[in-house]
């Protein structure tokens, strides 16, 4: 009798014990998701392609009588990356007179987004203009936390791709638009990726329309030479 007494105390406090722990569970569930997941739509919002009609490119295009097609990016991908390449941002003295002009803040001016430092430099011509030169095959494109002076790795990509263009949706979620090489028939396609920044998601976009590939690509010829 005194075992099935001990057995008994044990299974009521186990029962207890797992009450409790699901009404914790209960309440910590809606806050987690809240703050982990940012739910978009598989085609562009209204608000995106406001944003990505104010980008130079896209008034690049216009000019050239072949305006873009926002509508026409569909979501191919998502992810969730907190293991972004963070560090020290110390630029040198020339940083601000070379790439000033092609750093794209956000609304709050708070960080920008850094898309031609890693492969691009410049050169003094005879005429003492600074004219663009290529480092390299690869393209890093960074976002800079001025306050923090801390700069975050956003996409690292090989010969062959490119981002030719970036905008602020708003002081959280950033755009970047360029093209990507298909390794199988080494043909580009457009794509952009939309990265919210207090969840670290990345949210990639991708275009049928087989000639924007060309189109950014004429438009970073005229851009670096501004």
């Amino acid at each position: 009798m005194k075992y099935l007494s001990v057995l008994s105390i044990l299974a009521i406090l186990f029962l207890s014990n797992c009450k409790n722990k699901t009404a914790e569970d209960e309440q910590a569930s809606p806050s987690t998701i809240e703050e982990s997941t940012e739910k978009l739509d598989t085609v562009l919002s209204g608000n995106d392609i406001t944003v990505l009609n104010q980008l130079k490119f896209s008034r690049y295009a216009v000019s050239q009588n072949q305006p873009v097609e926002w509508s026409d990016f569909r979501m191919v991908m998502s992810s969730h990356d907190d293991s972004l390449h963070v560090s020290a941002f110390q630029p040198d003295s020339s940083y601000y007179k070379e790439y000033g002009r092609l750093l794209k803040y956000s609304p709050d001016s708070s960080m920008f987004i850094d898309i031609d430092s890693y492969n691009i430099g410049f050169q003094k011509n005879r005429n003492g203009k600074l004219v663009p030169i290529e480092i390299g095959p690869d393209t890093e494109v960074s976002l800079v936390d001025v306050g923090e002076k801390e700069k975050t790795r956003l996409v690292f990509l090989g010969p062959g791709n490119g981002i030719e263009d970036a905008g602020w949706i708003d002081n959280n979620s950033a755009v970047l638009v360029g093209y990507h090489e298909k390794d199988t028939t080494k043909l580009k396609t457009a794509i952009i990726w939309r990265y919210h920044i207090p969840t670290k998601s990345f949210y990639v976009y991708e275009s049928s329309d087989t000639l924007m590939p060309r189109r950014l690509l004429n438009w970073r010829r005229e851009r670096l030479r501004q």
